[in-house]
């Protein structure tokens, strides 16, 4: 016959893990179930060391601060980037050796801030435009200037504009020219009659000339100034091209030397000119 115990023995495997996960609760054995904490910081090992040269990102030279001991072995230190700190070193530098000093971050070369500046200034000007362009446009009012015809500002310009007009301009000095002889024969010292010279100075009319010039354009501008201040005078259209001298000058569209002479002033359309005289006098 069967003992009691061998026939109350578990018979299946979850019977097995209840009983003896209360076996473990009673008798407190601790179970083999992985418990996960907090991650322990690996500690950086850093070094103090003197900079040699601005480092953008650490500070500028002179400067004491700390860097990781990789990076001062491997890169500062041959490139002689920065030293690192003795006892000696820091008694010289006037840092006591507890101190807690911390690395400018802020610090930018020369260059890295001008190429921050400009692409700010790139950034406003992008964000200027974005705006401009998101305002719609007002609605612009096609005004039509109320221009006269030809006919009628020839009208216009023959009651406005006076008979005569003056300008102004400084004369080019003439040095005395050497006496010219008359014939070979004739010593170079030798007096002309003075009938001789007056019909000399009657076959060559004297001409002064100016620095600088009277042209179409000039007149034109005087014109304007003088029609714009009539009400209808402003509405005329008129330009150097409609201007033109009635004897042939020496320069294209004006003239060069003091004097009095006649222009044309004649729109398209009308078939007859105004003509008016324009006097270059001497500026004192």
């Amino acid at each position: 016959m069967a003992s009691a115990l061998v026939a109350q023995a578990p018979q299946c495997l979850s019977c097995i893990r209840r009983m003896t996960g209360s076996l473990r609760d009673v008798f407190h054995v601790p179970s083999n179930n992985q418990i996960r904490g907090k991650k322990r910081l690996v500690k950086v090992s850093t070094v103090q060391v003197h900079l040699l040269q601005n480092v953008p990102g650490y500070g500028r030279r002179g400067a004491v601060i700390p860097v990781t001991a990789g990076m001062m072995r491997n890169i500062w230190y041959p490139k002689k980037m920065a030293e690192y700190l003795t006892d000696h070193k820091l008694q010289q530098l006037g840092v006591k050796k507890d101190t807690a000093i911390e690395r400018d971050s802020t610090f930018r070369s020369n260059t890295e801030r001008r190429l921050e500046k400009e692409k700010e200034k790139f950034e406003r000007h992008i964000a200027a435009e974005a705006m401009m362009a998101s305002i719609e446009p007002e609605s612009t009012i096609a005004m039509e200037l109320d221009l006269l015809g030809p006919e009628r500002s020839m009208t216009v310009m023959e009651n406005l504009i006076p008979p005569n007009l003056d300008f102004y301009r400084v004369p080019v000095a003439v040095a005395d020219t050497p006496q010219k002889r008359v014939s070979p024969s004739i010593r170079f010292n030798s007096v002309i009659s003075a009938a001789a010279a007056e019909v000399n100075d009657a076959e060559k009319p004297e001409i002064t000339n100016i620095y600088g010039s009277v042209t179409t354009m000039d007149i034109a501008a005087n014109l304007k100034a003088i029609l714009a201040e009539d009400e209808e005078g402003v509405r005329v259209v008129l330009s150097p091209e409609n201007i033109s001298f009635v004897e042939e000058t020496s320069r294209k569209n004006g003239v060069k030397h003091l004097g009095i002479f006649e222009i044309d002033i004649k729109l398209d359309g009308v078939p007859e000119a105004i003509r008016r005289t324009i006097r270059v006098n001497a500026q004192d």
